[in-house]
């Protein structure tokens, strides 16, 4: 799993770019782009949306390094074990769908690192 930083930092990032009213792929992007991570912005947008959607309004972001109850949540629900619905009950078809979107969300964040601790052993190796 990305560190809890990395999720935090993209969700800052999603939660800014709604507030100015920017497209959000676009500043996940470029937040992700350091890490080699830039795949991940979809996913990162999605998980987001459908959060907020079962939360039913905008999550809280925290300031520096205090995170705040919605994004403690949030990585919480990304890093597992807890259940979604034991931990964020909401009316369905907003529940299934955020735990598709964790799911996904796992799956693709645990793809992109292989993929680029691959990338990067290869460019490491001796020709």
């Amino acid at each position: 799993m990305l560190p809890p930083s990395v999720l935090v930092d993209a969700a800052r990032c999603w939660r800014h770019a709604r507030r100015q009213d920017r497209p959000t792929q676009p500043s996940l992007a470029s937040c992700l782009d350091t890490l080699d991570c830039v795949v991940l912005a979809p996913v990162i947008d999605s998980f987001c949306l459908l959060f907020e959607g079962a939360l039913g309004r905008p999550f809280r972001v925290g300031r520096s390094h205090s995170l705040s109850p919605d994004e403690r949540l949030m990585v919480a629900l990304l890093e597992g074990p807890a259940t979604r619905a034991a931990a964020l009950p909401c009316e369905e078809p907003r529940g299934r769908l955020l735990d598709l979107a964790i799911r996904s969300t796992r799956i693709m964040v645990a793809l992109t690192l292989k993929q680029t601790r691959r990338a990067r052993a290869l460019t490491e190796s001796p020709s």
